[in-house]
Formats: C-alpha cells, structure tokens, sequence
C-alpha cells in the first residue's frame, strides 16, 4: 500500500501523524476560545471555553488541538490560544536552562519512552529541544511545539549556550508563533538584549519573560555569544570572499556531505558569502545561518564584476521533506491592494455577491451560470491577497504550490478512480471519464504539475458540466460560416470572456484545433505553460500568481478574486495522490 502525503499547516507539511498529549494541561489565553467538532473552522461550534479556563490536551493536528474541557466536553480548538503546562515540572518556564542539542544525525523523536512508539521525526545534528522531564534513559522534550520522546544519551544539556542579540528598532512585535498572523504578546524597543534560542525562516525562537517567544530576525543584530565550553559559530564571524553560484537546483545542506539533510536551494548567479572550505564543501552563510553547499559549484567572482546582493532577502524552510520558500517582494501588501482595485474599478477582479467567501461551490461554471458577481471591494482584495488568511488551512495553502515541474507517482487506474466517480452529467458520463492517462501524458509531457492540471479543469468547468467542457458544435467562426459543423471543447476557460463566455471560449478552441477531448487537455496544457506557468516573462508559477500580477495586472487569469483559492481547494482532495513530499515545493510571497 503507497504511503500518502498527509498536508498540514504552513509549519508543519506533511505530518506524519497526530501527536498525543495525554498528560498535559492547557491554558486558555483569548477571551472567548471556540471548541469544534473538528480540527478547522469548517466544523461547527460545540462549545466555548473562556480565558484562563483549563483544558486537557488529548491530540494535535494542524495546529489545533483535540481538548476536553472542565465539563467534560471534547473538541478542537486552535493551538494559537492555548498555552501548554506540563504536569512533570512544576512550573511553565521555556527558558535556555532547559535546551539540549542533539549530538548525532537521525535521533528518532517518538510517541513514547520506548523502541516500539512510532516515531514523529527524525531529528538531526545540532537542532535543539527542551527537556521536559527524564527517566529510564529516556527524555520527554519539546520539539517545534511537539511533546515526544528521545534517548538521553544523544541530546547535550547546555545550561547557557545562547546567543545574545539586540533589538533595533521601537516596537517590536513578541509573538506566539513564528509568522505575522500569530498574536502579539508584548513590544521590544531598540537597544534590548534578547536570548535567541534558535533561527528559522527569518524568525528568532527568544526567551520572553521565562517563556518562549517569536520575533522577526531582521530586527535583531548580534552582540555576542554566551557558550559553556565551546564557542558556537557567531554569525558576525568575518568572511573569506564572496563566490557566484555555476548551476541550478545546488542543495544547501546542514553539513558538509551528501548525507545531511537539504535545507533550499540555490539557482545559477546566485552570490553566497563563503566562510571557509574544507574537504570539497563550503561553509557558507545562509538565510543569517551557516549551512553547506558542494565546492565544485561556486565560482570566484573577479574584482572587474559588480557583485549583487548576497542571497538572503528570501527565506526557505525545509519541512518534513517539502520546501518552502518565502518570496520576499519589494511592495507591501497595500500597495498590491491598490494595484488590484483599479482593476477592479474596471471589471478586472469581481467577487460572488451570491455565494459565501472561499466557497469550494463557486467555480467558474457556477458563477458563470448565476452571473451573481460584482466588483471586488479593497476589503475582498486585502482578504485574498494576504497569504495568512490561506496558508493555515490545508486547502488554501495549494495555491502556494510550485506548478513548473512534473511530479510522478499517480497511476492512471488511481486518477481515473477519481475522474470516473465524479457526477455524471445529463445521465451520462462526464468527458473526463477514463482520461487520466490523457491528463498524466499532458502533465508529463510539459512538465506542469498533475494535480495543478486535473483540479483546474475541475474548477473551470463545474466538473465537467458547463457548456463548453461538454463538447459545443459551431458552424461559423468569427462571423465566417465553416464548410461544416465542428465540436469544440474547452476545459481551462482559456479566451472565454466572462460576459460571453460560451462564444469566446469556443472561438478560442477552434482556433486552437481543440476538437477532442485528448486534443484539448494536451493543446491547454501547452497552453497554459507557455502564457504562465513557464513564461520567462510572466513567470507565474503559482495558482496565486497566475491570478494575481502585481507588475502585470493585465496579465491574470482570471477575474474571480476566489479563484486560486478555489482551485486551491480541490487541489487538497487530491493531493494524497503523491506518494512523497519531498518533491512539492511552495513559494509564499512575503510581502514587503
């Protein structure tokens, strides 16, 4: 049986499995926290817990958590608003004391204090966990918010290696996670020392307050660096040169061979600060971290070159296999807005005045069969173009995914599985029926994501229901009447324009010689490689970026604000599908 992907969250893609927390008490922080039935907002409401109130932890999934409450009711409630007291230690403190460094690759992080727990992850090298607690050999520490097991003789308790950093600038937001959309939980101003635990994603794990915190690590700089025996790399450590990187796709690793884990990738002109070079690999500064990267594929830059600006305004994550990369724009939010709203002003982004927001009902099909669409507002467009309002949910983070490769591993049988179960259309079959090695062959042939492919002709064509998706005949073209009748099919919404859709859309595909079902999935996918996904003009790689053009407004395609997130959301049903997810890269713009 193929082991699936399980996506989860933004910070945790994919799971491997729920996490128990059996022995521990929750806190509640918000005001007023909703219970579920189950782990998303979809679920309805069951019951409310109030602040300060105490729950038990039972299960943790995606960034919520499973609870029982004092009543004895059981539900989910967002992990965000809930702050972990542990029934081992007598108090709650997250600070440096309690921080071990792992001392060997491929420590097994476990469900329990035993060989025979499943195992959550496997951690590495030099990554730190807190001790909670110690017995029989055994640890029981907090790994990325998750409580498991370790074997003690591979973790090094350190009592004071930190690294001292000073704010600078007023105002710094505390959080409780590592990301914007986490709640402020006080302010830094300029010219406080912080003790930085650990950096990821261009965020700082600190001690706040004997707790543990987030701040963004670009309002840090170092001081120094307290060690106990041995002093840790410090990131002000003076670099021997800067080199250019000579090929695409260079692995960034965490150490200096082919058996440590990925980090990111580096592409061709990339520029990287090289701190030393030993043994064929070089130690390089990376995201405001050291990492490693293969010799052979860094080339010296003369002193006649201009030297651009070193790699780093990006940040990327390797999580549990899948990368993720956090685009760094050079234009805030607002500014987007504002470029999105005048198109808007003249048609360009309409909104279903009919249908809830981010419903998965209103495909292009419904929507063009209701016509119930008006003009987005800048309240709409805010909504759709801030990534946190998606990439916390399983289904809206699709829209994030990297669409310019072919990812292997669906079968024909299993894709029709799914093609031949949808709705059948006027009692009969839908067009996609037994077409899933049509769509395999397209993918594959133009190099485009799979899934991406199949959920986009779901979503244009209402599952295979509207008009166009079903076969339209034509005797004329652009006012010329045909020597004969020609059936034309469109599943993509490629030229059908939204007030005449049907007759655009069929001109479209008889220009394009889209005569069949094999013919139109194939000439699409082309298509849609071309004018996108691969243009090096474009270069809009993304369901986000397809939709939403900063520098090319005119350039998207579609007018539906809710498009990606749509098509987003179909893409989630059947992303299962990949056997691995160390093939899936997202790009999530992050904005200036």
């Amino acid at each position: 049986m193929k082991s699936k992907v399980a996506l989860a969250t933004l910070a945790m893609i994919p799971m491997a499995a729920n996490n128990a927390y059996a022995s521990n008490i929750g806190t509640v922080t918000a005001s007023s926290l909703n219970v579920r039935s189950g782990p998303s907002t979809s679920y309805k409401i069951v019951t409310t817990v109030k602040k300060n109130d105490k729950v038990n932890i039972l299960q943790s999934s995606n960034g919520w958590y499973k609870i029982e409450t004092a009543s004895g009711k059981q539900g989910w409630a967002s992990s965000s608003y809930i702050s972990i007291s542990n029934n081992d230690t007598n108090n709650n403190t997250n600070t440096s004391e309690n921080i071990a460094i792992v001392n060997t690759d491929g420590l097994k992080f476990r469900t329990g204090a035993g060989t025979s727990y499943s195992i959550i992850k496997v951690l590495n090298k030099g990554e730190k966990v807190e001790v909670i607690s110690e017995s029989a050999g055994w640890s029981k520490v907090r790994y990325d918010s998750r409580l498991g097991y370790v074997a003690s003789q591979y973790i090094d308790k350190t009592n004071t290696n930190y690294i001292i950093k000073e704010v600078n600038t007023d105002g710094l937001n505390v959080r409780t996670g590592p990301s914007t959309s986490y709640s402020s939980i006080g302010k830094l101003n300029k010219g406080t020392k912080v003790q930085v635990i650990s950096e990821s994603a261009g965020w700082s794990k600190i001690n706040y307050n004997n707790k543990i915190a987030y701040v963004s690590s670009g309002y840090l700089k170092t001081v120094s660096t307290n060690t106990s025996d041995t002093k840790p790399e410090d990131s002000t450590e003076q670099y021997k040169e800067i080199k250019v990187v000579n090929t695409n796709g260079l692995n960034v690793r965490k150490g200096p061979s082919t058996s440590y884990s990925s980090i990111g990738k580096l592409n061709k002109g990339s520029n990287v600060e090289v701190i030393s070079e030993s043994a064929g690999w070089s130690k390089i500064n990376y995201n405001n971290t050291t990492a490693y990267v293969a010799t052979m594929y860094l080339d010296k830059i003369t002193s006649s070159e201009q030297v651009p600006p070193v790699v780093g305004g990006d940040s990327v994550e390797n999580v549990n296999g899948a990368i993720i990369n956090y685009k760094a724009l050079n234009y805030t939010l607002k500014d987007h807005v504002d470029v999105q709203y005048k198109k808007a002003l003249e048609g360009g982004n309409v909104i279903s005045s009919s249908i809830s927001r981010s419903s998965e009902e209103s495909t292009t099909y419904v929507m063009a069969q209701s016509r119930a669409f008006s003009p987005a507002s800048k309240s709409d467009l805010e909504y759709y173009l801030n990534p946190g309002n998606f990439t916390s949910s399983n289904s809206g983070m699709m829209q994030f995914l990297r669409l310019d490769t072919y990812k292997g591993g669906v079968s024909e049988s299993e894709l029709n599985s799914y093609l031949n179960s949808l709705p059948k259309v006027n009692g009969k079959n839908t067009v996609f029926y037994n077409q899933g090695k049509t769509f395999i062959d397209a993918a594959k042939k133009y190099d485009i994501d799979l899934i991406y492919l199949v959920s986009h002709a779901m979503w244009e064509t209402g599952y295979g229901k509207s008009v166009l998706a079903q076969g339209q005949t034509i005797t004329s073209y652009k006012g010329n009447t045909l020597p004969q009748p020609v059936t034309v099919y469109n599943f993509f919404g490629i030229g059908a324009i939204d007030k005449s859709a049907n007759v655009s859309g069929a001109e479209a595909s008889y220009s394009n010689g889209w005569t069949s079902i094999e013919k139109t999935i194939d000439g699409s996918a082309k298509w849609i490689r071309d004018n996108y996904i691969k243009s090096s003009k474009y270069n809009q790689n993304t369901i986000y970026k397809m939709k939403f053009n900063y520098d090319y407004s005119w350039h998207q395609y579609a007018t539906d604000v809710n498009w990606a997130n749509g098509i987003s959301g179909v893409m989630y049903k059947l992303i299962s599908m990949y056997d691995t997810a160390s093939n899936l890269k997202f790009e999530i713009p992050n904005y200036k």
